[in-house]
C-alpha cells in the first residue's frame, strides 16, 4: 500500500510538485493567512544602485513633471531615471547608470525653475529618505579683482 502512496504523488525532474506538498500539510484556513509560498517571496539580495533623495529649496509650489523635464534637460542622461515623489518638495531619484548618477550628484549645483536650488545627497535605498538631512548645497563662486592678502 504504501509503494502505491508513493507512486501517485507527481514528480517534476525527481522532486515532488509543490502542490502536492502543499495539500499534505492539512493547513487550516486560519493557519494558511501568514503563510508565502517563496515563488512568491520578494528577493531579499536584490540591490538598489544609483540612488539620491532630492528636495528642492522652496516654499512655493511647482509641477513635479516641469521638474522631472527641467532636470532630464540639464542632466541629460544615457539612461533612463525614475522619479518617486515623497512629499511636496522631496523625491527620491534612480538613474540607470553609474556616468549619470556621477554627473548629477558632482556636476551641479542644479536649480529649477525660478532658481529654486536641488539639495542632493547619496541614498542606499534602506534608510528612510525623510531622515536625511539636506541642509546644504555646494556653489561655484568666482570673486574678481581680489586683494593679495585675502586670497589664502
Amino acid at each position: 500500500m504504501e509503494e502505491k502512496a508513493e507512486s501517485s504523488r507527481s514528480t517534476v525532474g525527481g522532486k515532488e510538485d509543490v502542490d502536492d506538498l502543499l495539500g499534505r500539510l492539512n493547513l487550516h484556513e486560519e493557519d494558511e493567512e501568514g503563510f508565502v509560498r517563496e515563488d512568491e517571496a520578494p528577493d531579499p539580495h536584490v540591490k538598489t544602485k544609483w540612488l539620491a533623495v532630492v528636495k528642492v529649496h522652496t516654499m512655493r509650489s511647482f509641477s513635479p513633471s516641469a521638474l522631472y523635464a527641467d532636470m532630464r534637460s540639464s542632466w541629460n542622461p544615457t539612461k533612463e531615471v525614475i522619479w518617486r515623489k515623497l512629499e511636496e518638495n522631496l523625491f527620491s531619484v534612480q538613474f540607470g547608470c553609474l556616468e549619470d548618477w556621477d554627473k548629477a550628484m558632482n556636476m551641479g549645483p542644479w536649480c529649477f525653475f525660478n532658481n529654486f536650488a536641488l539639495l542632493m545627497e547619496e541614498y542606499d535605498g534602506f534608510q528612510n529618505p525623510r531622515t536625511i538631512v539636506l541642509n546644504k548645497i555646494a556653489v561655484w563662486v568666482r570673486v574678481l579683482q581680489l586683494l593679495d592678502n585675502y586670497i589664502s
